[in-house]
């Protein structure tokens, strides 16, 4: 695991910045969603309420390993990280329930993923160098 640093938690955390979640169902074919609900706990966590995600979730449980895209204006990251949970019950559930609740969507699940690797993938000079 990594700790995410600080430009890159605080563009997770940003409402203005961009978020895709990829994933590779069992014959190896990439699948990608829009990811609005991502967000941090800790230094090195990822959650994302499951919300309308049925083959993402499917993806998930023959595959752990995701690879999460943010970005804004020029500059985006990398993430690959792999999943370690399921969560149905507490704290993080009730947070994102309540989070996702406000757009009138119903959160089923969130999905725990911890980081793995962070990629620098911005328009500039640093596209391609590992940040962590």
């Amino acid at each position: 695991m990594v700790s995410i640093p600080d430009p890159v938690a605080k563009m997770i955390q940003s409402p203005d910045s961009h978020k895709i979640l990829a994933t590779v169902s069992p014959d190896g074919k990439p699948h990608a969603i829009v990811c609005a609900s991502l967000s941090m706990v800790g230094h090195d966590t990822i959650l994302v309420a499951e919300v309308f995600m049925h083959r993402t979730c499917e993806y998930l449980k023959t595959n752990p390993n995701v690879e999460i895209l943010v970005w804004q204006g020029k500059n985006a990251y990398s993430l690959k990280a792999a999943t370690t949970g399921r969560l149905v019950e507490g704290e993080a559930f009730d947070k994102m329930y309540a989070a996702m609740d406000r757009f009138n969507l119903t959160t089923v699940a969130v999905w725990e993923f911890k980081v793995l690797e962070i990629w620098d993938e911005s328009a500039s000079s640093s596209a391609g160098e590992q940040v962590a």
